[in-house]
Parts: structure tokens; C-alpha cells; sequence
């Protein structure tokens, strides 16, 4: 501890600054890396990284999306039918909004960071614990480091298929148990079992890690917060599903 910090009562955080350092830390020494990040926030490294692949992603996905069989399988329990020319229609006025696609690919990174770091900034500052929200975003980009290596893996298994179900991506990499239920016969429990996932668990880990150290509020009082929240997001895309199916 240095004199600087033992006057003013915080302990001395060791950890990389540099964003890859960040980057590999937050995998391999995630305790001493979150504790860093919490003392000295930074977010721009993973988040770039985060947002060239989802474009990376879109774009491989876009390219090789069969829009007209995507549609006539959408359509295909709808009444009244749609024709075959009015498929051919759909699919042609679908290629026309690809540029849409990839703005919103590379907005979610940002767009879904942002939005998680901000209610786990409310969360917290409603328990009273002392956090500011660029430490709320710094944790949060580099929490979802599991699922920026998980999109890697994506791209991986993807790149050598001809055509791509845009609708099936989520059971690609089996990181959780949704592929054991069809998403078309049940959405609802297809949803649920899929967000019984290695990633998301260990994402909320780091959240725990680093939203703890920020806060200085136990793991323990941190895990069931983070916790909390992540299980009323899984009940609202199940109920989604349900509405909608």
C-alpha cells in the first residue's frame, strides 16, 4: 500500500490500464482486473472489439440468409397463405432493408451496454451503494467479454455453411440447453432453457466481481442483485415468446 493510499484509507488496486491488457485480464485474472477497472474505468478497447465483430457476425449472416425460404417458413402457419409471388415480393422488399441490419448491428454493442449498465446503476444507487456509471459501463463492456469469444466461436462454425438460418443462431454455439426444445413448437421453454447458459453465468459473475469492488458491497449482497435482475429479463423473453408464439 502505498503512503497516498493508506491516508486516504482505499487500498492500492495493481491491474493493466492498457485496453488489451484489460482485455486478457478480465479472462485470465478477472479479481485483480475488475478491481481496476472499478478503480480506474475504461471501456473502449472491448467495446470496439464487441462491435466489429457483431458487424463481422451480420454481415456473414446477412450475406447468406435464403430470405425467401426465411419468409415462407415465417408465413407459413398464417391464414390466408401467402402466394408464391407475394413471398418472392416479401424477400425482394426484405434485401432492401439489409443496410438496416447492419446499422443495428453496429449500434447493439453500445445500445446493450448501455442499457444494462444503466440499470445496474439505478440498481445499486437504489440500495444506496455508492456507484458512478462510467464504472457501471467500464465493468459492464468488460463483463461481456464470455460473450464477444462466444460470437468468435460463432463466426467460426458459421463461415463454412452456404446458407444461414438468421433465426437459429442462438443454438449454433450450444452454450446453453436450447437446443434441446424446438423454437417452433415451444418458444416459451425453448427461451427459458436457452438462457441456461455458460455465458450468461459467467458474465454475471464478472458483474458481480467488478460491480462489488466499485461498490465496496459484499459478492454475496452483489450476486443475488445481479442475479435478480438477470432472472426477471429471462421471465420477460419468456413471456415474449409465449405472446408471440
Amino acid at each position: 500500500m502505498t503512503d497516498q493510499g493508506a491516508a486516504s484509507g482505499a487500498p492500492a488496486v495493481s491491474g493493466s490500464d492498457s485496453g488489451l491488457g484489460r482485455i486478457f485480464g478480465a479472462i485470465v485474472f478477472p479479481v485483480r482486473t475488475f478491481a481496476a477497472i472499478a478503480a480506474r474505468p475504461t471501456f473502449l478497447a472491448p467495446l470496439i472489439l464487441w462491435t466489429g465483430l457483431s458487424f463481422l457476425v451480420s454481415e456473414l449472416v446477412l450475406t447468406r440468409t435464403d430470405w425467401r425460404q426465411v419468409i415462407a417458413e415465417s408465413t407459413a402457419h398464417r391464414e390466408p397463405r401467402l402466394t408464391e409471388q407475394q413471398i418472392d415480393q416479401a424477400a425482394e422488399t426484405q434485401k432492401k432493408f439489409v443496410w438496416l441490419y447492419e446499422v443495428i448491428a453496429v449500434a447493439a454493442p453500445a445500445a446493450v451496454a448501455g442499457a444494462t449498465a444503466g440499470v445496474l446503476w439505478l440498481a445499486c444507487q437504489a440500495f444506496g451503494w455508492e456507484l458512478r456509471f462510467r464504472q457501471s459501463f467500464g465493468v459492464t463492456v468488460h463483463a461481456f467479454l464470455p460473450a464477444i469469444l462466444s460470437s468468435i466461436a460463432l463466426l467460426v462454425l458459421l463461415w463454412g455453411r452456404a446458407t444461414i438460418d438468421p433465426q437459429g443462431l442462438d443454438d449454433v454455439v450450444r452454450t446453453n440447453l436450447g437446443f434441446l426444445v424446438s423454437r417452433t413448437s415451444n418458444k416459451a421453454l425453448h427461451s427459458l432453457l436457452g438462457s441456461l447458459d455458460v455465458v450468461s453465468f459467467w458474465t454475471m459473475a464478472l458483474l458481480t466481481l467488478g460491480l462489488s469492488a466499485a461498490t465496496r458491497a459484499g459478492r454475496g449482497r452483489m450476486a443475488l442483485l445481479v442475479v435478480a435482475l438477470w432472472g426477471l429479463y429471462v421471465v420477460g423473453k419468456a413471456g415474449l415468446g409465449i405472446v408471440f408464439s
